[in-house]
């Protein structure tokens, strides 16, 4: 059976391809990275986030706590968490929420827009409002805070909703992050860029000399024809001139 050649590919070859498309590289990551820059600036459209903190109250529902008397009173809170916070993410109250802001809004897009999330840890959640407009966002939070404590206290528990922290206006988008957006895609460029000039370099077939080499295979070189182009190219520059 034949034995088939093995390419043995060092990290020096590797570095070697690399310098050798040293220009190539540093042209095709400065490219992706000013167009990852100028289309994040001026074509990704902005977003902006007001966000409002609410706290579940329990200190008026003994009755409750009471009857549950494995659960501490803050990991009682916690499960009121979570339940509330599924109570609100309902079509029942962004209908509300939409009556609350004239209609401005409808609630399918008011259930885009809002997002309730806590850490599970607290009796503390948030209300995240992202929009494209700071104001918008700024006014749909705000409404958040006066609908919610309201929807809340419809139900038999006596535990109430109370904002620990307002809603402020944005004061820059929440997104696309331009610096985040800008490495990310700099980064596939130099590892795209990197890539291509080692396929290029692999898939090249053609066999190259130089005074160190003194086999090619198993067969021994025994001499080397120059190359004659640049001669040529001097030869037929005199030529003319001669002519001339």
């Amino acid at each position: 059976m034949e034995e088939k050649d093995e390419i043995i590919i060092s990290l020096s070859d590797v570095w070697n391809i690399i310098k050798k498309n040293a220009a190539f590289i540093i042209i095709v990551t400065l490219i992706c990275a000013i167009g990852s820059f100028f289309i994040t600036r001026y074509f990704i459209p902005k977003l902006y986030t007001s966000s409002i903190q609410l706290y579940v109250d329990t200190s008026n529902d003994d009755e409750n706590k009471n009857n549950l008397n494995i659960l501490s009173e803050q990991t009682y809170a916690q499960n009121l968490v979570a339940t509330y916070i599924k109570m609100l993410n309902t079509n029942t109250f962004y209908t509300e929420l939409s009556e609350h802001i004239n209609n401005k809004y409808t609630a399918k897009q008011l259930s885009e827009m809002v997002s309730f999330s806590s850490d599970e840890k607290t009796e503390i959640f948030d209300a995240k409002v992202t929009t494209p407009s700071p104001n918008d966002s700024k006014l749909i939070a705000d409404a958040v805070g006066k609908v919610a404590p309201e929807a809340i206290s419809r139900l038999k528990s006596k535990a109430t909703l109370k904002i620990v922290d307002y809603a402020q206006l944005p004061t820059a988008p929440s997104s696309p992050n331009e610096i985040k957006n800008v490495i990310i895609v700099m980064i596939a460029g130099l590892v795209i860029s990197v890539g291509i000039s080692l396929l290029r370099a692999f898939l090249d077939k053609k066999m190259r000399y130089n005074e160190e080499m003194t086999m090619i295979g198993d067969i021994p070189i025994l001499a080397a024809i120059p190359k004659f182009d640049a001669v040529n190219k001097s030869n037929k520059k005199k030529d003319k001139r001669e002519s001339v």
